[in-house]
């Protein structure tokens, strides 16, 4: 598969099938990493190029061309968001998405911010809430050590893939490769996509 990471611009859907990007906001190069292991596994399933685009050179617009859209963003300092991340949402929180499916993870550190770890997938999940789209991929808690989160949801899951590459990223390929096909499979792709 034809992986493009990163890019730079407008992306829109490209073959038959059902398409998948992956758009990150990145500070120190973590979540692009992790943005571009995810594509790599999604085009496995989607039978096709995924691109991971970084949200500082993409025209937000183009998202609503495909069929599944993961957006990831670290959480760095108190809970802070990546500035890519801030100038885009009011354009996310914008777009028709309707029919659409929407994965989130986040990258931090849940060592020294146990009780802002990865809040900016609960930042983008409430984003994303008014867009119509279908959010899929919660993950569960129970692996990480914190305290609060605004990714958290009753205590036992998070909105998305929670990443740590300061404490524990030999953990990471694995939960990559089992939250995508999480993914993969809550939005279709497995009955649609010949594996």
């Amino acid at each position: 598969m034809d992986v493009i990471a990163p890019d730079r611009g407008s992306i829109t859907g490209q073959g038959p099938g059902p398409s998948a990007v992956v758009a990150y906001a990145t500070l120190f190069g973590a979540t692009e990493h992790v943005a571009r292991l995810v594509a790599q596994a999604l085009a496995e399933f989607t039978g096709q190029g995924v691109r991971a685009v970084d949200l500082a050179y993409l025209d937000v617009s183009t998202l609503a061309g495909h069929d599944l859209i993961v957006v990831g963003a670290c959480t760095w300092n108190v809970g802070q968001l990546p500035p890519d991340l801030e100038s885009s949402l009011e354009a996310l929180g914008a777009l028709d998405l309707r029919g659409r499916h929407v994965a989130l993870f986040g990258t931090g550190d849940q060592i020294g911010y146990p009780d802002t770890f990865v809040d900016a997938i609960g930042v983008m999940a409430d984003t994303f809430s008014g867009t119509g789209a279908r959010l899929v991929g919660r993950w569960p808690a129970g692996e990480y050590d914190i305290v609060a989160s605004r990714a958290l949801v009753g205590g036992e899951e998070l909105l998305g893939l929670a990443l740590d590459e300061d404490n524990e990223p030999d953990l990471t390929q694995r939960r990559v490769a089992s939250w995508v096909a999480q993914v993969a499979a809550e939005a279709g792709f497995r009955d649609r996509v010949s594996i």
